[in-house]
């Protein structure tokens, strides 16, 4: 697959043509249209035979199901990160000299 650069201006442009067509769609239904225009795509490219349409459905599902796996180990990550105490100083201070 092509590398493939995600940002969160395509995602609230994603989200806002969803919700031009529903206006109420929420973040599962957005989802159920995204997943309705991958299959309604690859079911209409005629020019590709059936057996490598099925077999590219199978490669697109198994790279979203990696992408999840990416985000959910990345929050996980972060998650474990230990945060500083608040109220902990870091460098130095000096006093003025005036």
């Amino acid at each position: 697959m092509a590398d493939i650069q995600l940002s969160s201006q395509l995602f609230t442009d994603i989200q806002n043509a969803v919700k031009r067509q529903v206006p109420d769609a929420d973040a599962g239904l957005v989802m159920q249209h995204l997943a309705a225009v991958l299959g309604y795509m690859l079911g209409s490219q005629r020019t590709m035979p059936e057996a490598d349409r099925e077999g590219f459905m199978d490669e697109l599902c198994g790279f979203a199901r990696h992408v999840y796996v990416d985000v959910v180990q990345q929050q996980q990550q972060q998650q474990q990160q230990p945060t500083p105490p608040a109220g902990d100083a870091f460098g130095y201070w000096e006093p003025d000299k005036n």
